[in-house]
């Protein structure tokens, strides 16, 4: 039954304060006053223990906790501490909630016979199959130490270029939000006042303030409708995304716009093979490599050509072979895993595929964003521009009328 948290009064007397259970605030209400009392404030009580389980389940990890987390593990065991012991230290260190408590049942399970692969396979969402296969490799062939710094260079580079991709965004979106901010309380609040002033002198009006005018008369009247149609637009666009044919629909989008399609190709192509050289570096076998490398990619036609590369990998043939005529794998990165199957080194190869194309990623981030801002600064302008000369054309001829 739940509990009611509440302060009332009784005559002059100062405010008393409790817990009681009731099956609802009403009959939590109704008790009160049968007892005498006048409530002032009954709400349902929740607990410190259910406080910090909801604060608990509201935290997330994110990927700079789990770089630090191995970081940590990595330096405690090449120190020599065993596994258990090192987990045990990282539970006391460790300030995020949720991943603490994740890292206690690690230690539990570690403790009642599991490997640590198997124990952080229980925690899919916070240990990719990347991690858990690479740790399972390091554990198979006894250098744990060895595997989990590799994890934390992974996980660094990765951050490192989801970092320069948000950062180089940050300004140009910025400017979107405050554009339209401005513009929205122009059309809705500031220029509907001053249509009054042209309506009471019946001035005759250019087009360009005709046109404003019925906008912002429109808006004025139906603002709140116009931001509910945005918000269920928005709400749209997510489930149709969240579909698999939006999903797919959205990808191929993606891929044919001129400047985003390039970054988004070669940000996929940066991640498939960094992740893919790692793990066939650590000698995860080539079809769980490419199927573990598909659950980290995002663009839904290149997960299809990597899937079919796999099924005619599965039917003899080679990593390279299997991706002529893939139509978003580049020749040179094709010509890559060639030599890296020739040579017998496709896991270093494919790493310096990723590092190539982490470069690529900086480049051309840095040069949409470099396109993108004063195109946009450019697009606001000449919007904002053309409201306030609409509004300033009929006051100029107003003033010489006047004159």
């Amino acid at each position: 039954m739940p509990q009611y948290q509440y302060e009332v009064k009784k005559g002059p007397g100062e405010v008393n304060t409790g817990v009681l259970e009731a099956e609802s605030r009403r009959a939590a209400v109704g008790r009160l006053r049968d007892m005498g009392y006048f409530p002032i404030k009954v709400e349902e009580y929740v607990s410190k223990e259910q406080a910090d389980a909801l604060k608990q389940a509201l935290k997330r990890v994110g990927l700079k906790d789990r770089n630090v987390f191995f970081r940590q593990l990595a330096n405690l065991l090449e120190s020599g501490m065993p596994i258990s012991r090192a987990l045990t230290t990282l539970v006391e260190q460790t300030k995020n909630p949720k991943l603490r408590t994740i890292i206690e049942q690690l230690r539990d399970d570690v403790q009642r016979g599991s490997a640590l692969a198997e124990a952080m396979e229980r925690h899919p969402k916070v240990f990719p199959a990347t991690y858990t296969s690479l740790v399972r490799a390091g554990e198979s062939g006894g250098v744990i130490e060895d595997v989990l710094w590799r994890i934390v260079a992974f996980g660094e580079q990765e951050e490192e270029l989801r970092g320069k991709a948000v950062g180089a965004l940050i300004y140009p979106c910025f400017l979107m939000v405050v554009g339209g901010i401005a513009i929205f309380i122009l059309v809705s609040f500031v220029f509907p006042k001053l249509m009054g002033v042209f309506e009471d002198f019946q001035a005759s009006l250019p087009w360009p303030t005709v046109v404003v005018m019925a906008f912002c008369s429109f808006m004025g009247k139906f603002w709140w409708a116009v931001l509910i149609a945005l918000g269920l637009g928005a709400a749209g666009i997510v489930s149709f995304a969240r579909s698999e044919n939006g999903r797919r629909t959205l990808d191929t989008i993606t891929l044919s716009l001129p400047v985003v399609g390039d970054v988004v190709q070669k940000y996929e192509m940066a991640k498939f093979a960094r992740v893919l050289g790692t793990l066939v570096d650590n000698g995860v076998p080539i079809l769980s490599a490419l199927k573990i490398t598909v659950d980290t990619l995002s663009n839904t036609l290149i997960i299809e050509e990597i899937t079919a590369t796999r099924e005619r990998i599965a039917e003899g043939d080679s990593l390279s072979e299997s991706l002529h005529g893939a139509e978003h794998f580049p020749p040179m990165v094709v010509s890559m895993f060639a030599v890296g199957e020739e040579s017998g080194r496709l896991g270093t190869v494919t790493r310096r595929i990723a590092d190539a194309y982490d470069t690529e990623v900086d480049r051309a981030v840095k040069a949409m964003a470099a396109l993108f801002e004063p195109l946009l600064i450019v697009v606001m302008g000449v919007v904002i521009g053309f409201l306030v000369i609409a509004m300033l054309l009929p006051m100029l001829s107003l003033s010489a009328q006047v004159g």
